[in-house]
């Protein structure tokens, strides 16, 4: 069965936008650490609150 070139082209334009909805926080949280400076995984302290007894 061949399908319409219009239906293929929504099923191309919704999975481009679902990769772009996706990918977009991930590259504003690495974007905002790169402005900011800050590195949240060399901060290694240890809360002994937060361990379970």
């Amino acid at each position: 069965m061949k399908m319409e070139p219009y239906i293929a082209n929504r099923i191309f334009r919704n999975v481009l936008l679902s990769l772009f909805i996706y990918v977009l926080p991930i590259v504003l949280m690495f974007l905002t650490f790169y402005i900011t400076g800050q590195r949240p995984w060399e901060n290694r302290t240890h809360h002994p609150a937060a361990t379970v007894k």
